[in-house]
């Protein structure tokens, strides 16, 4: 057995269970880390502590790992909660990281995936906190032990909430500028960097405070170390996010040629061609949203439905602009001027007048079908999955909208989603016997699963 082989039964992940059908993963190296800080925290301790600075640091050191596995857990749990998908939570030498597909429908869904962290370890550090106060006879092992954990924690959320990614701070400053401006943002090169920027801070205030407060700065010095170690314990690189832009990729930007790959048999003289279907814009379309009819519509509406019957779109336009010149907050007439807009190519246009329409009337799931669509022909798949997420809250059984967003989770990337969502609108559109979108869908599933 050589060196490689020896690394590789440390380094590699062991399943070890699950928790709520969240898969946890660990390796050898958890039990070396444990070890070398239960040792070092014991040194430390007993200089303070004579007789039970030993059982102090076992029991501190045992803590310390665990603090970031419920952290990281309660990250899984949330994103899960979202129907979020969670590969898993793998423990590794300093820490801990849950690993979920970022398939964010909503920015309020990433502020508490993120945030989820950090409220658990404030509330760890409270619960921790109230128990040392209480009058019981704990011992004076577990009462300094119960002392460091809940430092920890505290400072465990603190450092948590850094506006930089990928700590928790990072993603949820990105997801309230994602709420103000109501476009998703995609990750910005310096956030490459601010994993090291964070950890070297931390490391550096570790050094500082270590002469004062020993325990704290081990604390932060324990983070820093975590922090910049965390993507290339975790994911083999070097620089942090470099995995996750390689995963989130558009798959949009496939050609229509089709992905071969070759492999040679062990005579090397026969080669083998395989091929399967590439990922192409066109084969993933949005289903139009109604036009909007209104009780006794007047001469002119009914003009306007009828030339959007017939294909007439310029002439719809023309017969909808006549009636908002005189009645500005008709909002089925920006509606059906905003669908006319949108199959004539003039999405800007069309995206406007949903708009105007969705601030007049905010109940009306098919002006959310209409602005999401205009997102998507824009190519903002992001923003066109936010308004059909927004009708699914609103029924959750709106077979068009699973099938929109669907559309729009593949061509942004997120292909795990897109499966599940197209099996949902399968389901809804069966139920009516709609053989026409039961077919589609399972053209696009044939695609998404070879």
């Amino acid at each position: 057995m050589n060196i490689r082989q020896v690394l590789q039964i440390f380094t590699h992940p062991w399943k070890i269970g699950s928790v709520a059908g969240i898969p946890l993963h660990a390796d050898f190296t958890c039990l070396v880390s444990i070890a070398i800080w239960s040792l070092y925290l014991a040194r430390m301790s007993q200089a303070f502590h004579p007789d039970i600075g030993h059982a102090i640091g076992i029991i501190v050191g045992f803590a310390l790992p665990l603090s970031i596995f419920i952290h990281e857990m309660s990250r899984a749990l949330t994103a899960k909660h979202y129907q979020i998908p969670v590969q898993g939570v793998y423990m590794r030498g300093l820490g801990s990281v849950a690993k979920t597909y970022q398939t964010f429908t909503h920015p309020l869904q990433m502020l508490e995936v993120y945030f989820a962290g950090s409220l658990v370890n404030f509330i760890l550090f409270a619960s921790l906190n109230l128990l040392s106060t209480l009058s019981l006879n704990f011992g004076g092992t577990a009462i300094i032990s119960l002392h460091h954990i809940k430092e920890f924690n505290f400072v465990l959320a603190i450092f948590s909430l850094v506006p930089l990614v990928p700590l928790n701070g990072g993603y949820i400053f990105k997801g309230l500028r994602w709420e103000w401006t109501r476009k998703q943002q995609t990750l910005a090169t310096h956030d490459v960097y601010g994993a090291y920027i964070a950890g070297g801070a931390a490391i550096a205030l570790g050094l500082i405070w270590y002469g004062k407060q020993p325990f704290l700065g081990v604390w932060m010095l324990y983070l820093g170390l975590m922090t910049c170690l965390r993507h290339l314990l975790f994911e083999g690189e070097f620089l942090p996010l470099a995995m996750e832009r390689r995963s989130s990729r558009p798959l949009a930007t496939a050609t229509a040629s089709v992905q071969t790959s070759t492999t040679r048999s062990l005579s090397g003289l026969v080669r083998t061609t395989s091929t399967k279907p590439a990922i192409r814009p066109v084969d993933f379309s949005y289903l139009d949203a109604e036009f909007l009819s209104v009780t006794n519509p007047d001469h002119q509406f009914q003009e306007g439905l009828e030339a959007t019957q017939e294909m007439r779109l310029q002439a719809a336009i023309a017969a909808f602009n006549t009636i908002l010149e005189s009645d500005p907050q008709n909002a089925s007439a920006l509606h059906n001027r905003g669908n006319a807009y949108l199959q004539l190519g003039k999405k800007q246009d069309a995206l406007s007048d949903f708009q105007a329409a969705l601030r007049l009337k905010t109940d009306i799931l098919e002006i959310y079908l209409g602005k999401g669509n205009a997102h998507f022909a824009l190519g903002d798949f992001q923003g066109a999955i936010m308004e059909y997420s927004e009708i699914l809250n609103q029924d959750p059984d709106h077979a068009r909208a699973y099938f929109n967003r669907a559309s729009a989770q593949v061509l942004n990337g997120n292909r795990q989603a897109a499966i599940a969502d197209y099996k949902k609108a399968h389901a809804l559109f069966a139920a009516h016997a709609d053989q026409t979108h039961t077919c589609k869908i399972d053209r696009r599933l044939k695609i998404l699963t070879t």
